[in-house]
């Protein structure tokens, strides 16, 4: 525009050139922040994986444990082989 002498046709383009350049850094900062966002939420999410492994190996250890300790008291209480006190003191009078 300026090579034909149009100066309000030059100084119009100028202006928009201008526009688009500032919408343009702008956009680019805006993508600057989301791309931090984006490695922060994929940090917690590598965060929140680990320690939802962590819970349930917890979770099975306190399982197992709960399973061993019930079936040492049902043993206690209810196994056959274990001769009732009572039972064993008459067959030692001989009665």
């Amino acid at each position: 525009a300026m090579q034909s002498g149009d100066e309000d046709v030059a100084r119009k383009l100028l202006l928009e050139r201008e526009t688009i350049k500032e919408k343009l850094l702008k956009t680019l900062k805006g993508l600057s922040e989301e791309k931090k966002r984006l490695t922060a939420m994929e940090s917690n999410v590598e965060a929140l994986e680990t320690r939802a492994l962590e819970i349930e190996s917890l979770l099975r250890r306190s399982v197992g444990a709960a399973s061993v300790k019930d079936a040492s008291d049902m043993n206690m209480g209810l196994s056959l082989e274990q001769e009732d006190p009572l039972l064993r003191k008459f067959k030692d009078l001989g009665m």
